[in-house]
């Protein structure tokens, strides 16, 4: 399963919209101080959506060498889903530290007892921002450590990417 990063970035914007209203309506149906936790995650799914803008702005089409492609060319022919894999590291790393405080809070949520509308939000958010391709991961993993190694020496597949036109240019296209 391949994540589709531009879905989950709409549907974080949707869900940023979403959250905004329920927060108007919110003082209408809770008793004063309720609202802290709703309010904190709210915050926290501002600033990641936010940050989405910012590392989708850094996207680029990163130049590779000779060498570079070649082997690329050799390592993704056999695995596909590596560059998968790379494109999608690139962005969560960029997403920091957003995305951690995002999961942080998530994760403590799941033992509070908080009121179903910050209860929806949180699962609602999770299941957006949180989806993870076990197959990209298996797939980077089972690489031999000299290409892992030298994928990883690749400082322009560290930053935010166009998957698509790296491919295409890796594979002649």
């Amino acid at each position: 399963m391949e994540v589709n990063l531009h879905g989950v970035q709409n549907m974080m914007r949707v869900l940023l919209r979403i959250s905004g209203f329920i927060a108007i309506i919110m003082p209408f149906f809770t008793v004063a101080g309720d609202d802290f936790h709703f309010r904190y995650l709210n915050d926290r799914v501002t600033d990641y959506s936010n940050k989405i803008v910012v590392c989708d702005s850094k996207k680029v089409t990163p130049k590779l060498s000779k060498s570079e492609t070649n082997a690329l060319k050799r390592i993704i022919s056999e695995r596909p889903l590596i560059l998968a894999y790379l494109s999608t590291s690139s962005y969560n790393k960029c997403l920091q530290p957003e995305r951690g405080e995002l999961a942080e809070a998530l994760l403590a949520y799941q033992y509070l007892e908080l009121p179903s509308y910050t209860v929806k939000l949180a699962k609602s958010t999770e299941k957006l921002a949180f989806t993870t391709d076990f197959d990209n991961l298996k797939s980077y993993e089972s690489l031999r450590n000299n290409d892992r190694n030298f994928i990883d020496s690749i400082v322009v597949l560290q930053q935010p990417f166009n998957e698509l036109e790296v491919f295409e240019r890796i594979m002649g296209m």
